[in-house]
């Protein structure tokens, strides 16, 4: 009798169990958690709203999927938001080191194939994230909707700041980019890989650049004040390789996704918006224009083109 009970019991919990994941995947039909096999290990993947294009964070060195979790809420309600870790970080396996962006963006274009998720994606990285978001869109150019671009490390960070700071401080910074210091990420071999890749498609553009990058390294502030030019100098460059990119000026430290999140939010608004406003008419576009509503699981966003305008907008925002 007791080992009957105990039976009803599990099955009660079980049923009550699958009741509330049926109950969550109601509320929120987008949602993914779990580990993916990409080829003899698994990518950590978190995805949560529903809604197309489907937003891809990467953040930068050492970081895992957590770090967006102040920008997420406000961008799930209207398009799927996706975060991960990347081999050797959080909840995914290891993977042999040194690795370079261009073994992240293999990593990541499997994750996101084999859990389902489909293109069109805005691809939004930070720091490092940049360079390997950078990456993804020369390397699948059609697949990418919009990137938005949190104080991205610039490919050629080293020799510009090296040019500005003294011996010491130049060797400081160099050892940072040791690849035993940085989840065993060659960040030099990851620039001179998008250095050597294509141009980024012609898709909307927002690089956020923080105004503020003190560090224990530089102590004089004259020189402090010839880094942040020379960083802002080549977030503009940046900017202007996309037809009407723009580069958003930001009072905000390097972290500007989790000191101001509200602005990486908007900014992530503002490239989904441009996407869809500039989506060409075509069958696609007009039937599913007509077919737009959450029951029938399209958005109307139809194609994306190339776009016209001005270049390297710079806009400054607020804290």
């Amino acid at each position: 009798m007791t080992k009957r009970r105990g039976l009803l019991v599990l099955v009660a919990v079980l049923v009550l169990a699958a009741g509330v994941l049926l109950a969550y995947r109601a509320w929120d039909p987008g949602s993914i958690r779990g580990s993916f096999d990409v080829g003899n290990r698994s990518l950590y993947l978190e995805c949560v709203g529903e809604g197309s294009p489907t937003i891809v964070m990467e953040t930068g060195n050492g970081g895992d999927h957590t770090a967006w979790e102040d920008v997420v809420p406000s961008v799930r309600d209207t398009n799927q938001t996706c975060t991960y870790d990347r081999a050797n970080l959080g909840a995914s396996d290891s993977a042999p080191t040194p690795r370079t962006s261009a073994d992240v963006v293999e990593d990541l274009h499997g994750l996101l194939t084999v859990a389902g998720i489909p293109a069109p994606y805005v691809l939004v990285g930070h720091s490092f994230g940049g360079i390997s978001m950078r990456l993804y869109a020369a390397t699948y150019p059609d697949e990418v909707a919009g990137l938005v671009l949190v104080d991205p490390t610039p490919t050629t960070f080293v020799d510009d700041a090296c040019a500005i700071v003294d011996a010491t401080a130049c060797e400081s910074m160099g050892a940072e980019f040791d690849p035993s210091l940085n989840e065993g990420l060659d960040i030099v071999g990851s620039a001179d890989a998008l250095l050597a890749a294509g141009p980024l498609p012609a898709v909307p553009l927002v690089v956020l650049v923080a105004d503020d990058h003190s560090q224990d390294a530089i102590t004089d502030t004259g020189v402090l004040q010839r880094f942040e030019t020379m960083w802002q100098g080549r977030q503009q460059e940046l900017a202007t390789t996309v037809p009407e990119g723009r580069m958003e000026l930001v009072a905000s430290g390097h972290n500007i996704h989790n000191l101001v999140p509200d602005v990486v939010a908007e900014a992530i608004r503002s490239v989904l918006s441009e996407a869809r406003s500039t989506s060409l008419p075509g069958p696609r576009f007009f039937l599913a224009s007509l077919f737009s509503s959450p029951e029938a699981g399209v958005d109307g966003s139809g194609f994306w083109t190339g776009r016209s305008g001005l270049h390297g907008r710079v806009e400054e925002v607020a804290r």
